[in-house]
């Protein structure tokens, strides 16, 4: 779970496997914080939203400084089944040259809403955001794909 979500918040490198033992360690030592343990899911899920959100900003700053060769890019093929047709891999493709280029309060709730499949109240939740907040961001990213079914 951690690493799927980890996955397609952040893409396929190196840093998914840095995030996810980073969310772990986090995890580990604040263990005597968790009142609920059947809430463990939802605790882990917002231990990674808060990191990945925080590497995504990192990789936008290092990007205008010029620090950074890399793109962030997510693999389509991993969050998609290798049955899909030729003509759904094409848009999903073309959906996530969109996301990657989003900033992190923008992308992280859409993800978590279109791709997770979160309630708007887990994702206002997960993101630290009100309601409201939450829903005027995901329509802003919404409306950037906008142009990408057109």
């Amino acid at each position: 779970m951690i690493n799927g979500l980890a996955l397609r918040l952040i893409g396929r490198d190196a840093d998914v496997d840095d995030l996810v033992q980073d969310c772990f360690v986090e995890a580990l030592k604040n263990l005597g914080r968790l009142r609920e343990p059947d809430a463990v899911a939802g605790w882990l899920r917002a231990i990674v939203v808060n990191h990945a959100s925080k590497l995504i900003r990192k990789r936008v700053l290092l990007g205008r400084l010029g620090l950074s060769r890399e793109k962030f890019k997510v693999d389509p093929d991993l969050v998609a089944s290798r049955n899909v047709p030729a003509d759904v891999a094409s848009e999903l493709s073309a959906i996530y040259r969109v996301i990657e280029r989003l900033p992190a309060r923008l992308r992280v709730p859409l993800v978590l809403r279109r791709i997770e499949e979160f309630s708007l109240e887990e994702v206002a939740r997960l993101t630290k955001t009100s309601l409201a907040t939450t829903k005027r961001r995901i329509g802003e990213a919404e409306q950037r794909l906008a142009g990408v079914r057109r």
